[in-house]
């Protein structure tokens, strides 16, 4: 897969580590003194790309040929109607930073953007005689619904960016993102019937998987990041997953520490639950009330909102 950055990046490093030969010398020479003879206004330049830019170029495209044989292995579980696509979505589990779908545009524009893909397969479904089902098999329908929508492009709609999204849309899009986080970890989230080919489950070391979900939450768009409680916890969580499990072994842990103020907060509410086990947690973390409402987070409460607006000015996300 070969991406309009790749493209510019070969360019600009082409640019850089060229090195003239003398046969290029020779040939510019050649060039100008032809150049009335020849096309007019046409300079034909012969560039020799040097060793290390050439190693560069190499490690990018095998970069590439490994994010598109990766995203190829996820989309096999994510089953669309014939005709539509769900390679965004696994491009999601593989790179959750790639933004095919909403290429960089202010976040407004992404969310509008979606809310007219979404309806335009609503139609195409519709007109097919099938109309969308929330219970199709395997989740063929969700699958295909959302097929466009890169990582940054179903926040929006999990989010609800604008008001324009269902309660149900924002449901399946959160659905979407964790199941892709837990695919990214080594955690199947897929039709049962293909079990048995997601072979990264197979992985043992728990200690890895943690890390893999730093790693992964850590490539999230800065929407996410500066506006997701849920983000946040879950965060939280796979850090506090990961020194458990290095401190299990007698080790001493990597410093994960995000520098996020709630995800710092979280962190630090957690070593306080650790000091009270017979708390349970009530529900799923999904937004600043469901925090608010947990028994291990009440000491951590008042400094709550101060704590968000501190995140929101952070990544320059008003609110």
């Amino acid at each position: 897969m070969i991406t309009a950055l790749s493209t510019y990046s070969q360019s600009v490093l082409t640019q850089l580590f060229a090195t003239p030969t003398v046969d290029e010398q020779d040939t510019k020479t050649t060039s100008a003194r032809s150049r009335q003879a020849d096309t007019p206004g046409i300079i034909r330049d012969v560039v020799e790309i040097s060793p290390e830019a050439q190693s560069l170029l190499e490690a990018e495209q095998a970069r590439e040929a490994a994010l598109e044989e990766r995203t190829s292995y996820f989309e096999q579980f994510r089953p669309t109607r014939e005709g539509f696509s769900a390679r965004n979505l696994a491009l999601g589990i593989a790179d959750p930073s790639a933004q095919p779908f909403s290429q960089e545009r202010p976040f407004e524009e992404v969310a509008t953007a979606a809310r007219e893909n979404l309806d335009a397969k609503y139609a195409a479904m519709q007109e097919s005689g099938a109309p969308y089902s929330s219970n199709s098999f395997e989740g063929v329908d969700t699958y295909s619904l959302f097929g466009d929508l890169d990582r940054r492009a179903l926040y929006a709609v999990a989010s609800n960016e604008g008001g324009q999204f269902t309660e149900d849309e924002q449901s399946m899009a959160r659905d979407l993102m964790i199941g892709q986080q837990g695919m990214a970890m080594g955690l199947y989230h897929g039709p049962t019937r293909l079990n048995g080919e997601f072979t990264e489950r197979l992985l043992p070391d728990h200690e890895q998987k943690y890390k893999d979900g730093i790693a992964y939450l850590d490539q999230v768009s800065i929407e996410e990041k500066a506006t997701s409680v849920e983000w946040a916890y879950s965060r939280a969580a796979v850090q506090r997953g990961y020194e458990n499990a290095v401190e299990a072994r007698g080790g001493i842990a990597e410093n994960t520490a995000s520098g996020h103020p709630l995800v710092t907060l979280i962190r630090a509410a957690f070593d306080s639950w650790e000091d009270h086990p017979g708390m349970m947690q009530r529900g799923n973390i999904e937004d600043a009330d469901d925090l608010r409402r947990q028994e291990w987070f009440a000491p951590f409460t008042d400094r709550l909102d101060r704590t968000i607006a501190e995140t929101r000015e952070l990544y320059g996300v008003e609110a």
